[in-house]
C-alpha cells in the first residue's frame, strides 16, 4: 500500500472513529441520565411491590443496560491491542442480542395483555423472536469468523479500527437488525389494530395509551431499528458510517421500554373511570 493510500485509510478510521464516539457519547447520556432521572418512579413502582416475571425483566433490562455498557466507553475511547479489541467487539455484539432479546419479551408481555391474554399472539411473536435470535447468533458467529485484520499503524495514530467491513455490514449485520425491525413492526401492527378494535380512536384512549406507553417512541423502533438496518445495508459506501447508529439503537430500546414499564404502573391510571383492557390486566 503506497503512502498516499496509507493516509487515506488512517483519515477514514479516524473519522469513522470520531463520529462512532459521539454516537456513543449521546447514547451514554440518554442510558445514564435517564436512569438517575427516572430512580423515584422505580422505587415507587417497583421496589415495594411484589415480584412478577415482568418485573423481573424489567429490572434485568434495566441494570444490565446501565453497567453493561460500561465496558463500552473502554471500547470505544481506549487504545487497545488487536485481540483485546476483538474481544471487547464480540461482547459488543452479544450485549446488543441480549438487550433485543429482553426487549422482546417485556413487549411480548405488553403485547399479550394488550390483546386480552390471545396466546396466538404469543406465539406467533414468539415465533419470530426466536428466529431473530437465531439469526443474530449466526451473524455473530459469523462475523468474529472473518477474522478481519486491522489497518498496520492504526493503534499509533488513531486509535483502535473501529469500522465495520462491506461483507460484515451486508451479509451479516444487515440480516439480524432487520430480523428486529420486523418484530417491532409486528408488535406496532398488532397494537394499533387492538386500539382500532377498542374504538374511540380519536379521543383520550389510542394516542394517550400509546404516548403514554412509550410505543410512538419505542416505534423509532421501526423509526428506531430502521436507521440502524439501512446503514448496514446501504451504508458501505460511506466506511465512516457503519454501525454508527448501533449503540444509540440499542441504548433508546432498553430506555423507551423502561418507561414503558413504569408508565404501566402508574397510579393516576387507576384513578380513570374507564380503562384498557390492558390496564386491567396485571403486567
Amino acid at each position: 500500500m503506497t503512502d498516499a493510500a496509507s493516509a487515506a485509510r488512517l483519515l477514514t478510521i479516524a473519522e469513522s472513529n470520531h463520529v462512532i464516539r459521539i454516537f456513543s457519547s449521546i447514547a451514554f447520556g440518554i442510558l445514564w441520565y435517564d436512569f438517575v432521572l427516572t430512580i423515584p418512579l422505580e422505587v415507587e413502582r417497583y421496589w415495594t411491590v411484589g415480584r412478577s416475571w415482568p418485573s423481573i425483566f424489567y429490572f434485568l433490562n434495566r441494570y444490565m443496560s446501565v453497567l453493561s455498557h460500561i465496558p463500552l466507553v473502554i471500547e470505544f475511547f481506549a487504545v487497545l491491542p488487536e485481540r483485546v479489541r476483538r474481544s471487547f467487539s464480540l461482547y459488543h455484539e452479544l450485549l446488543s442480542a441480549l438487550t433485543q432479546c429482553i426487549v422482546g419479551v417485556l413487549l411480548i408481555l405488553r403485547t399479550y395483555a394488550l390483546c386480552n391474554r390471545n396466546r396466538k399472539v404469543v406465539y406467533l411473536l414468539s415465533s419470530i423472536c426466536g428466529v431473530g435470535g437465531a439469526i443474530s447468533l449466526w451473524a455473530i458467529v459469523s462475523v468474529g469468523g472473518l477474522h478481519v485484520q486491522s489497518f498496520q499503524g492504526v493503534t499509533t495514530n488513531v486509535g483502535c479500527d473501529l469500522i465495520f467491513t462491506k461483507e460484515q455490514c451486508v451479509t451479516y449485520l444487515a440480516a439480524a437488525w432487520s430480523s428486529i425491525l420486523i418484530f417491532d413492526t409486528t408488535v406496532f401492527i398488532l397494537t394499533l389494530v387492538q386500539a382500532l378494535r377498542v374504538g374511540r380512536t380519536w379521543s383520550h384512549s389510542l394516542f394517550y395509551i400509546m404516548l403514554r406507553d412509550g410505543d410512538l417512541l419505542r416505534y423509532a423502533s421501526p423509526a428506531n431499528v430502521l436507521p440502524s438496518s439501512a446503514w448496514f445495508i446501504f451504508g458501505p459506501s460511506q466506511p465512516i458510517y457503519r454501525g454508527v447508529s448501533a449503540t444509540l439503537t440499542n441504548v433508546i430500546s432498553s430506555t423507551l421500554i423502561t418507561r414503558l414499564m413504569l408508565n404501566i404502573r402508574d397510579p393516576k391510571l387507576y384513578e380513570r373511570p374507564h380503562r384498557w383492557p390492558s390496564e386491567i390486566l396485571e403486567i
